[in-house]
Formats: structure tokens, sequence, C-alpha cells
């Protein structure tokens, strides 16, 4: 798998929040940096549950990736619309566009370890 389309298939499974895909796509120690912290799969997979719930109708427009060693820098922006959930912010089916950059460091053909970062606060 080229890390375009291990990136595509990234998104299509933060977007439907099918967690047996991580399975697929990520590495057994695989660890997530953001935000909200560091999570191991089983936090990883408490986030996966939520966000497709959150924010649904996603659509993601990937405008960069850059390889380099084992890494993939992903620069993308995401439109949905916000059911809530997110900060305490009430839900008021709004429309939200999301931009942000992930880099996921991959082990063979699946993600070993992300750092994520992007403007959430814009819900607001």
């Amino acid at each position: 798998m080229t890390a375009r389309e291990l990136v595509r298939e990234w998104f299509e499974m933060c977007r439907t929040g099918e967690e047996a895909r991580l399975d697929e796509l990520a590495t057994d120690m695989f660890v997530a940096h953001g935000p909200g912290g560091t999570a191991d799969r089983a936090g990883f997979l408490v986030w996966l549950r939520w966000y497709p719930r959150a924010f649904t109708d996603r659509h993601t427009a990937v405008e960069d990736v850059v390889e380099s060693g084992d890494r993939v820098v992903v620069r993308y922006t995401t439109r949905s619309t916000y059911r809530g959930g997110f900060l305490d912010l009430p839900a008021h089916d709004q429309p939200v566009r999301e931009t942000g950059i992930i880099i996921l460091r991959v082990d063979g053909d699946r993600v070993a370890e992300t750092w994520f970062a992007a403007n959430d606060l814009e819900v607001a």
C-alpha cells in the first residue's frame, strides 16, 4: 500500500468509525498524540467511536502528502456537520470547516504513531 493509499484508508476509517479497520491499518503498539494528550489503541478507539457521531456528513480533501523516511505528513481540510458532544458546545447542526495536519509514522504498511493538530475550536 502506498503512502497516499494508507492516508486515504486512514481518513475513511475516521469518517466511518469502523473499528475493525484499526486492526488492518495500525500496529499493535499504535500510539496517537493530539491536543487531548497521548492515547494507546484503546484510547484511540474511544475517539474513533465518538468522532463520527459528533461530526457527520464529513468530506475530506487531502491538500498535501509529504513523505520522509518512515513519516508521512498530511495537510487536510474537512467539512462536516456538528451534531454535539464537543467541549459541551450545544449542537445546532452547523456546518464546520476543520483544517489540520497529521503526521503518521509508518511501520511497514501500517500506522505506528500519529501526531495531530487541527483548528477544532472553529466549531464555536
